[in-house]
């Protein structure tokens, strides 16, 4: 219903504004590789159930869920009043581990002075040279429990290993967390994964590098991507193997889970019929291309005429509906602007000087997918 109304205002808007010039060219016959069209989801490239590398109460959450965070945005912290105690005891060990050091390197040289006097014998100084060693050893050894500390309050601070966005959240104020335990899920959407299934009869043709077609109907666009895996191994039940395809996704607008429609080289080269890329025109999920048609009272009409895509090389893309053939006159220019049914347009060239189109042998129409009518100075390339 929606739909229909749309169609409608868009209508009355075009027959209320200046008659729409387009722009024609011809589809084609094109060697492109046979194409499957699959159904697949999008998934985050990178999915993190974050966890604590301490034990602790939760005394704060920063997050919830939906939050974008930014890598070292601090999530979690836990309570660190036990680590400051003991922290303050271990660093007045060491303090008292310095005043040995201290004592025994003092009271070494007094013993070597002895000693050159030959008023203290070699086992005194070995004695007090190795209570020093002891000494400095246990500075040490305290020194590192300091250490230790520091970075378990450090820790207690759990942050963002990335950027992305917070998903669920595993635990709450007041919790206790051991450690290793869950506290947010984050995931990484500036690259996407688009996974689909491909039979075992097309996989031969699908290779990492190459490129691919997603069609999210949730956005009513188009996306490129790449072939990033190909996993080598089937589903023992429906024969077909896991394939993801890379997606980039800087603007935010894919989500994970999201319904897609990916389209991927699934055999060899053939002639088919193809239409520029400029000829598509998406328009609430579906695909069209605008083809044009005498008047019943003379002029030119243009309309919009659903089709389905395949595999696209350079700036062509395969039509693999059966509704058009080759030497038809498909609109590159001024589609956005035609709708499902037959309004008023004037033909133009590239630098939008009107062609006289002549009437065709059979006119077209929005339903029997015929020839076009044909301009008399040769279509627009």
């Amino acid at each position: 219903m929606r739909s229909i109304f749309a169609f409608f205002l868009a209508a009355s808007v075009l027959l209320a504004q200046p008659r729409n010039d387009v722009v024609l060219t011809q589809v084609a016959m094109r060697d492109l590789p046979g194409t499957a069209t699959l159904v697949g989801t999008v998934e985050p490239r990178t999915r993190s159930l974050v966890g604590t590398e301490i034990a602790g109460i939760v005394v704060a959450m920063q997050v919830r869920q939906g939050d974008r965070v930014t890598k070292g945005d601090v999530l979690v912290e836990l309570d660190t009043r036990k680590l400051e105690l003991q922290l303050s005891e271990a660093n007045a060990r060491v303090e008292a581990a310095k005043a040995q050091v201290k004592r025994w390197t003092f009271e070494m040289q007094w013993v070597r002075d002895l000693h050159g006097d030959n008023q203290a014998g070699r086992m005194e100084l070995y004695r007090t040279e190795a209570d020093l060693a002891v000494a400095e050893q246990s500075v040490r050894e305290r020194q590192s429990i300091v250490d230790q500390l520091q970075t378990d309050l450090a820790k207690s601070r759990i942050v963002a290993p990335f950027d992305g966005f917070v998903v669920a959240r595993h635990t709450e104020v007041g919790e206790w967390l051991d450690r290793g335990g869950g506290v947010v899920e984050i995931v990484d959407l500036s690259t996407v994964l688009v996974r689909i299934d491909v039979h075992e009869r097309a996989i031969p043709f699908v290779r990492q590098g190459d490129s691919a077609r997603v069609h999210v109907g949730a956005l009513d666009r188009i996306f490129e991507g790449t072939i990033r895996h190909v996993i080598r191994q089937a589903d023992p039940a429906a024969r077909t193997f896991p394939v993801e395809i890379e997606v980039d996704n800087s603007g935010n607008e894919l989500a994970a889970g999201m319904f897609v429609r990916a389209t991927v080289t699934a055999g060899s080269s053939e002639s088919v019929v193809a239409v520029p890329k400029d000829a598509i025109f998406v328009m609430g999920g579906v695909e069209y291309v605008g083809l044009v048609m005498p008047g019943q009272h003379g002029g030119t009409n243009g309309f919009l005429k659903p089709v389905t895509t395949g595999k696209d090389i350079n700036d062509w893309i395969a039509i693999t509906s059966n509704n058009l053939t080759a030497g038809m006159d498909v609109v590159i220019r001024g589609n956005e602007r035609l709708l499902p049914f037959p309004a008023p347009v004037r033909v133009v060239d590239e630098f939008g000087t009107p062609i006289e189109m002549t009437p065709p042998d059979k006119s077209a129409s929005p339903s029997d997918g015929a020839h076009s009518a044909r301009s008399t100075t040769g279509s627009s390339h």
